[in-house]
């Protein structure tokens, strides 16, 4: 439990970047936000089990520790493009090294998969690499093409509802292709998966 709580409040300080980096950029205090994540994703790095990622990690860490140094602000509002990198990543490498991290997920609620099911979830994780992947350049060219305000609405919005769009049409569709399968509601998911989405990431090397 303790595990997953600490899950969440790592998600929510996330989720509040766009926000929170805005308003310490206005007052000047840039730096100290990119130290912030930087101490994170290196204590995060540090718990890795899987070199890669580990050094990864570091290496993350070590950029927003001398972007942090630099006196161009636009290092701030790179981080969720880094992010979103991380995770398609993370979801990609899945792909390559079987099983997909959808169906990992799904294995959590329901050790046994109806036939089709796994190759299903493997197109899902593509779905969700996907559209991490197309996050990246958005999130990177918003703040210098459209400006702060709209980048912070966006990476800190609108992403998320999107977010929400997807999980919600993937449910639809899930429930017209499968007809016969259990399928729980959209927000019983949504909680169980906050709660021990966790350990799908330990088979991950995270």
């Amino acid at each position: 439990m303790f595990g997953a709580l600490r899950g969440i409040a790592i998600a929510g300080l996330f989720l509040a970047y766009p926000f929170l980096s805005a308003y310490f950029a206005r007052q000047g205090y840039a730096p100290l936000v990119l130290l912030t994540f930087a101490a994170l994703t290196a204590w995060r790095g540090w718990r890795l089990t899987k070199a890669s990622w580990r050094y990864g990690s570091f290496a993350l860490s070590a950029m927003l520790v001398i972007a942090a140094q630099s006196a161009a602000s636009y290092w701030i509002w790179l981080l969720p493009a880094a992010i979103y990198l991380c995770l398609a990543c993370l979801f990609g490498h899945t792909l390559l090294a079987p099983p997909s991290l959808c169906e990992r997920l799904v294995r959590l609620q329901f050790p046994e998969l109806e036939p089709g099911i796994a190759e299903y979830l493997r197109q899902v994780t593509q779905a969700w690499t996907w559209f991490f992947a197309l996050n990246v350049p958005v999130c990177a060219v918003l703040p210098l093409l459209a400006g702060q305000q709209v980048w912070a609405v966006y990476t800190g919005v609108l992403v998320y509802l999107l977010m929400g769009l997807l999980v919600v049409g993937e449910w639809l569709y899930r429930r017209k292709r499968f007809p016969d399968l259990y399928i729980p509601p959209v927000l019983e998911t949504v909680r169980f998966f906050a709660l021990n989405g966790h350990k799908a990431f330990k088979n991950s090397g995270t």
